[in-house]
């Protein structure tokens, strides 16, 4: 393999002898430049893996290198130095494009753990643009500068070659299946069959047709067989989402299949054998369910062998903007129209918007706003956000735990609906009987409608 190739840009010789004499020591090949000018040179005539700059250079500073790097080439990473590091400059820097920004004196071997990790990252995002080139996929489940995404993707990516059943924890509207799609479309079994069944609202009979399949005659309508996903997923990936909600009698046999790799069909009495790999996501606090007997132990534990946490758009509020910008411009290529941008007022709004409905609330404003306003700047009062739900500096003030805010929030929504569950429901964008079971939890009492 080829020596990733690192530009080190600093005008301290000092400094840049030492990362560079470091980096090469550890397999790097480094060129280096003291200034802006030599620097643009030195990136125009050729393809660098990771760009280390000092923000202060004897003819400008990186954040002039920044926007002109990006165009001539936006995947590579880009790592400020600097000796006076201050939060607006931080904040200005990532908003720019730079992957991240170091107050120096920067550790040789931090500097380096740093480089690897920004490689790394860089031939996943390679591998999945070539296993989604013929067919643009869904919204990147990584994205954003936040150390909670870039923990996720590191989490994830070490998943990738193992055949241990993943759990996917994540809020309505995180982004689960997003990311079940990426295990799929990097992983081993990538050229296999990623089967989706949704375990949220389907009966038991229905759940159990579904997943296992049915011979002809097994119950009243079955006038012809049929295969069940765990059949058609075959050497594949079988992605269960909201397994919370499947059906205490389903669960042992699911249980089965996973242990021992056999299930029958509906009305069948012969063993079928199966190769999957299960991807299972969930809204709700399985724990929890264990303890309350409503979702067995042994199949908790066995579909939580690996897990994955997708964190709330409030917990890492410095993606939005990143996020809300791949929404918008997606949003324009399918409507055929020239790029929207955001108005500061509006950047800031989603900022402080908590986003209950996370990644699915977000595009649904977006595309909303996208559609009822026809000009190229989008404003604060398009987004149509005034009152809807508390901001994230009202909910930071109460000093509540996240439980006391869900309880809190959801007290505000059935105020506004005249405690009518399934209005509150649709409005929270989860099930009715999912949020029967979280007022149970939070002990909020009040009459089924």
């Amino acid at each position: 393999m080829p020596k990733p190739k690192i530009l080190i840009i600093e005008d301290d010789p000092a400094v840049r002898h030492g990362m560079t004499a470091y980096l090469r020591a550890n397999d790097m090949e480094v060129d280096e430049s003291d200034t802006c000018q030599k620097a643009t040179e030195l990136f125009r005539a050729g393809g660098y893996d990771v760009v280390v700059a000092d923000y202060s250079l004897p003819d400008g500073t990186s954040l002039d290198l920044l926007p002109q790097f990006k165009r001539l080439s936006e995947d590579t990473p880009f790592i400020i130095l600097t000796a006076h590091g201050s939060i607006d400059l931080a904040v200005r820097a990532i908003k720019e494009g730079a992957e991240q920004f170091l107050t120096k004196p920067v550790e040789s071997k931090a500097l380096l753990v740093l480089v690897r990790r920004l490689l790394q990252q860089q031939r996943l995002r390679k591998r999945q643009e070539v296993a989604t080139r013929e067919q643009p996929g869904p919204l990147n489940p990584f994205q954003g500068t936040s150390a909670l995404i870039r923990r996720l993707e590191e989490q994830a990516g070490l998943m990738l070659e193992w055949d241990s059943p993943v759990l996917i924890l994540g809020e309505t509207g995180a982004g689960k299946g997003v990311l079940a799609r990426w295990l799929h479309a990097n992983g081993p079994r990538r050229e296999e069959t990623f089967v989706n069944l949704n375990c949220a609202g389907l009966t038991r009979e229905l759940l159990e047709s579904e997943l296992f399949g049915h011979e002809r005659g097994a119950f009243t309508g079955a006038i012809n067989a049929k295969q069940g996903m765990l059949e058609v997923g075959h050497r594949g990936i079988v992605f269960l989402d909201e397994i919370g909600d499947m059906d205490p009698a389903i669960q042992p046999k699911l249980l089965k299949a996973l242990e021992e790799k056999t299930f029958r069909r509906l009305g069948d009495v012969r063993d079928r054998h199966v190769d999957i790999r299960l991807i299972a996501s969930t809204n709700r606090d399985l724990e929890e369910m264990v303890h309350a007997k409503t979702f067995r132990d042994d199949l908790y534990y066995r579909v939580s062998t690996l897990t994955l946490r997708i964190p709330p758009l409030r917990e890492r509020p410095e993606d939005i903007l990143q996020l809300g910008a791949t929404i918008l411009r997606s949003v324009c290529r399918r409507m055929g129209r020239p790029e929207v941008q955001l108005s500061p007022k509006a950047e800031s709004a989603l900022q402080d918007y908590v986003w209950p409905g996370n990644l699915r609330e977000l595009s649904n404003v977006l595309e909303r706003a996208m559609v009822l306003q026809k000009g190229d700047r989008l404003e604060v009062g398009d987004l149509g956000l005034d009152g809807r739900r508390p901001s994230q500096g009202a909910a930071e003030t109460e000093l509540v735990t996240m439980k006391e805010m869900e309880r809190l929030h959801i007290e505000r929504v059935l105020q506004r609906c005249h405690s009518n569950v399934t209005e509150a429901a649709q409005i929270l964008g989860m099930a009715r009987r999912t949020l029967y079971d979280r007022l149970k939890v939070l002990g909020i009492a009040i009459g089924k409608d």
